[in-house]
């Protein structure tokens, strides 16, 4: 039975959510944009509710978690354009 996912592109409640779970989500790439994936749970259901709620958080660990969520979105990206599948990296000459 294949795990229930939450999908978003929304890098700010992605960033909330890492920062209350402390647990890094998952990535995939669909037309061109990151999508961060989470398995569904009561914690993940809780974070949600805490952020439409409007937790008050660590103003340096939230901005260092929506960049290196931005660097990770960005590199999965390119990795995806370029075709990148694990162990072979295909040379893109545009």
């Amino acid at each position: 039975m294949e795990t229930k996912t939450f999908e978003t592109d929304d890098l700010y409640l992605s960033s909330v959510i890492t920062t209350i779970l402390k647990k890094p989500p998952g990535f995939k790439v669909v037309n061109g944009r990151t999508i961060f994936v989470y398995p569904i749970s009561d914690e993940l259901y809780g974070a949600m509710a805490q952020y439409n709620g409007g937790i008050t958080l660590n103003a340096i660990e939230l901005t260092q978690t929506i960049k290196r969520l931005r660097a990770e979105m960005m590199m999965k990206r390119n990795e995806h354009e370029r075709g990148y599948n694990g162990n072979n990296f295909r040379a893109s000459f545009r």
